[in-house]
């Protein structure tokens, strides 16, 4: 779900970083030729693409369309019978023709190689996709790097065979060392519609929490070890409850008990919209007047990005 949702982010901003780069080099009065060059090669080229290796065959593209991915313009991959060499073997050519800005993998847990592969079930194998894996690490953190490009890879969790209870990934030490950022989900709380928090038991709960921990980070300071978003099962990733628990966070809405309010700064006067005061009785209150009252969730949401930047 949080690839889906990356994915659908990463549509949009493909689209957009497009036609700004178009726009600039057209408006030239005098372009030089590698500008000229530029443009024509852009043209030909056209919107960078989404590859989705789905080796799990598991996609719901109901499910992605909810999270607001363009099904219709992502590369879809389903490998029915093609060993762990040949999927990163066609996944590389595919970064370096500079057509493709995000490829994620799902998962890699699941892939077989090619020596597993031509073996029955009587013999041994040993190393699974350790080798091709470090093999695939090496050459694709290059051709990320040359052609713009995001690798997200999926991996499941094993128990260690040493008895302590560490949970470890398949595939190697490669992958882990050429990764620029490593998260580990968890399922979090369960909450109602109204983004209340139920117990573990509860039966028909709306979404849960979804906890993430940095294990890895070498593209931001590793100052926030642990994270997470909202999910409701019915729209997908709730960006409003998420929003206001960071305007809480920044302090842009006021708690005080179970009352929830926005004040101004300058004057400490409760705001108005309508002439009626921003102040709510429990956040799910203030999440449902933001749902339906998009000029005041958009400036709440812009404050908390700039406070984010």
């Amino acid at each position: 779900t949080t690839a889906l949702d990356v994915v659908a982010n990463a549509q949009k901003l493909f689209k957009k970083e497009y036609k700004e780069e178009i726009k600039q080099l057209q408006e030239l009065k005098k372009p030089t030729k590698e500008q000229t060059t530029r443009l024509s090669y852009l043209q030909d080229r056209g919107i960078k693409k989404v590859v989705y290796c789905d080796c799990e065959n598991t996609l719901n593209d109901e499910w992605a369309r909810k999270l607001h991915v363009d099904t219709d313009d992502m590369l879809l991959l389903k490998p029915m019978s093609q060993t762990a060499e040949q999927i990163f073997e066609m996944l590389l050519q595919m970064i370096d023709t500079d057509e493709v800005g995000l490829v994620v993998i799902d998962s890699l847990g699941v892939m077989i190689s090619q020596q597993a592969y031509e073996k029955t079930m009587e013999e041994k194998t040993y190393g699974g996709i350790a080798a091709p894996l470090t093999l695939f690490s090496k050459k694709a953190e290059l051709s990320c790097t040359k052609y713009d490009c995001t690798l997200i890879g999926i991996n499941q969790v094993r128990e260690d065979m040493s008895g302590f209870g560490q949970i470890v990934t398949p595939g190697g030490k490669a992958w882990k060392h050429n990764a620029s950022l490593r998260l580990i989900f968890k399922k979090g709380d369960y909450i109602d519609e109204n983004n209340n928090e139920l117990k573990k038991s509860a039966t028909a709960p709306a979404g849960n929490q979804i906890n993430i921990a940095i294990a890895k980070t070498k593209v931001c300071n590793p100052d926030r070890r642990n994270g997470y978003y909202t999910l409701n099962y019915t729209t997908g990733v709730d960006v409003v409850a998420d929003t206001v628990q960071l305007c809480e966070y920044y302090d842009i809405v006021q708690k005080a008990g179970s009352w929830y309010s926005r004040i101004d700064t300058n004057t400490g006067e409760i705001m108005q919209v309508d002439k009626e005061d921003l102040k709510f009785q429990g956040k799910s209150s203030l999440i449902g007047f933001l749902k339906e009252n998009n000029k005041v969730f958009d400036k709440l949401y812009k404050q908390v990005t700039e406070k984010l930047e």
